[in-house]
């Protein structure tokens, strides 16, 4: 059997589900007789192509391509007949797609080529659901949504559940969550003592991850230590004093030792599809405090394992509750880690998305 992961946002969490996704097929033993082929762009700032060749499995067929991240008509129908020309070469049985922009060119690419029912999309996060945008391009995004599948087929790979619940009543779809592997948070994850509350967070700074509110939640408390693990475009909207910006994480191990560094984890993202980083945190035992968006809310069960919010001054609030009583932070990290434990295991959900791919 071929198998084609095909991916343009190459960064952050995508960029960890690929990766590990790749290397889970051709090191699982179930499905022994897969070829698999990334086709993807290197084009993300936070993409380091060094890393990348250590990271991935030196049995992943790898074709890169040059694709941008905006909308250009020219440019990307010429990614679209490259990709076209891979695929003829290839001859795939299942195509994997991966982010908004994959999806429009994967799909096209790969008509007439590919079953229809084998291609399957995994959104990472609905651009339609950004509460930033105009209504007309909140139309124009969920319209690409819609019209992608009904044209050319698919079947969308939600991950999680409120994304699910969104994707089924439009198209073909199925719930396979978001996933980490704990080896490494549990040899990592141990008590730690700050002299002052650290909260942190993770991500590029960009418009999506909302760091003008991140700013003004550490504007609010003063005494709070704060770290944005991450950089970017954005990093004027970070004035506040005791925030402290990392800069990019190269290894997942340094990025977990980051996480278990911290008292809570907060994230303030206006749009999500189910972030990796949230995952992690839970993963080493870390208490939530998150907005109220797709993606995040689906990780945090309130007065559980945290709490969401839909305002900066709410989530000064709930943070206040767990910076206030240690009781109740170590006994929402310990549930924080039994929640991801028990839905969100990378191993049990990709064997899963397997099944779906072969059945």
């Amino acid at each position: 059997m071929v198998v084609v992961q095909f991916v343009e946002a190459f960064g952050g969490g995508v960029y960890t589900y690929v990766k590990d996704l790749c290397n889970f097929i051709v090191n699982n033993k179930d499905y022994n007789n897969i070829e698999l082929h990334l086709i993807y762009s290197g084009d993300r700032v936070e993409f380091d192509n060094d890393l990348f060749l250590k990271d991935i499995d030196s049995r992943v067929i790898l074709h890169e391509l040059k694709m941008k991240r905006e909308i250009d008509i020219q440019h990307d129908w010429k990614m679209l007949s490259i990709t076209r020309k891979y695929l003829k070469k290839i001859k795939p049985d299942i195509v994997h797609l991966h982010s908004s922009k994959a999806s429009v060119i994967g799909r096209i690419a790969c008509f007439g080529l590919v079953n229809r029912s084998k291609i399957f999309y995994s959104p990472h996060g609905y651009a339609f659901v950004q509460q930033n945008i105009s209504k007309s391009k909140i139309l124009f995004y969920k319209s690409i949504e819609v019209l992608m599948p009904a044209i050319f087929g698919g079947v969308t790979v939600a991950s999680g559940d409120t994304e699910f619940e969104i994707s089924k009543s439009f198209t073909k779809s199925i719930l396979i969550k978001n996933g980490v592997d704990f080896v490494l948070p549990n040899k990592i994850c141990h008590p730690i003592k700050n002299e002052k509350i650290t909260i942190g967070t993770v991500g590029r700074l960009m418009l999506q991850k909302n760091p003008k509110a991140f700013n003004k939640i550490a504007l609010l408390l003063p005494d709070v230590n704060f770290v944005w693990i991450g950089n970017g475009e954005l990093m004027d909207e970070i004035t506040a004093s005791n925030i402290k910006v990392t800069g990019w994480i190269k290894t997942r191990e340094e990025l977990l030792e980051l996480l278990n560094s911290l008292d809570i984890y907060l994230q303030v993202s206006l749009w999500e599809g189910l972030p990796i980083s949230i995952l992690e945190a839970m993963a080493v035992q870390k208490p939530l405090v998150v907005s109220n968006v797709i993606g995040n809310k689906d990780t945090v069960e309130d007065n559980y394992n945290g709490f969401k919010f839909t305002n900066e001054n709410e989530a000064v609030k709930c943070l206040e509750k767990i910076i206030n009583d240690p009781a109740l932070r170590q006994k929402m990290g310990d549930n924080s880690y039994k929640k991801v434990y028990t839905e969100y295991n990378k191993i049990e959900n990709f064997s899963k998305l397997l099944y779906f791919y072969f059945k």
